[in-house]
């Protein structure tokens, strides 16, 4: 399968070959999130980093919820791309990358609360973000949904990111596979950015005016069902 050179979505991290992607959403207690995180960044970000050597992934990331959106425990993500269907589906992760360290030793303290599956749609590369937005939306109108936002709104966040007005660094737009349902949502966009008061720019309104011809109200009338500010915390390609 031909691999398509794009920016993997909201995380900001950096170029990559990836057209699928997972997140998961996972919650860890407040006592012990120096530990979950030291444990992540330190040993199995190098586990991540041998799939990725061998050609099995190509991104891996954590992130920080940023505040308390989302009426949940979840309060951390990991991400991690690949470059075809099969791999995302049959991931491995291999102890002995951990380099002596004891598996058991490196065992992170976590709580996995959802895990979400997509495919890129659409992105837009552009340097890596300390924060991104990501929205989650379930639009009445999917095809006219992704159609807008492929040949009218990225265009307009192409201009936004070259000329430095809103402050974004990267855009880009993704379909779920899995799971499914009438309760779940069917797309998503991020939006990257460099500093955090950027990221809430994007909520107020004041940097935002729709593209000339624009549907969005027809196709998505309740508009997103959730917007997440996260904090990209390490990244590793």
């Amino acid at each position: 399968m031909k691999k398509i050179l794009i920016l993997l979505f909201m995380l900001g991290l950096a170029e990559a070959n990836a057209q699928y992607y997972y997140i998961m959403y996972v919650s860890v207690e407040a006592e012990h999130a120096q530990e979950f995180e030291r444990k992540e960044m330190d040993y199995w970000s190098k586990v991540a980093k041998s799939n990725i050597d061998k050609g099995k992934q190509n991104l891996w990331g954590l992130f920080r919820k940023v505040g308390t959106a989302g009426n949940n425990e979840v309060n951390y993500a990991f991400v991690n791309g690949f470059p075809s269907l099969a791999d995302m589906t049959n991931q491995e992760w291999d102890p002995s990358a951990l380099g002596g360290i004891d598996p058991a030793d490196a065992s992170s303290p976590y709580t996995v609360y959802e895990v979400h599956n997509y495919k890129i749609l659409q992105s837009i590369p552009g340097e890596a973000s300390k924060y991104s937005v990501w929205n989650y939306g379930r639009p009445k109108n999917l095809n006219g949904f992704i159609s807008e936002n492929r040949d009218l709104w990225m265009p307009q966040h192409k201009a936004n990111i070259e000329n430095g007005s809103t402050g974004m660094t990267n855009w880009g737009m993704g379909y779920k596979l899995y799971p499914a349902g009438q309760d779940e949502s069917t797309v998503m966009t991020w939006d990257g950015y460099d500093k955090l008061e950027d990221a809430f720019k994007a909520f107020d309104g004041s940097d935002w005016t729709p593209p000339e011809n624009s549907k969005m109200s027809e196709y998505d009338p309740d508009g997103f069902r959730l917007r997440v500010i996260w904090e990209r915390l390490m990244s590793v390609q």
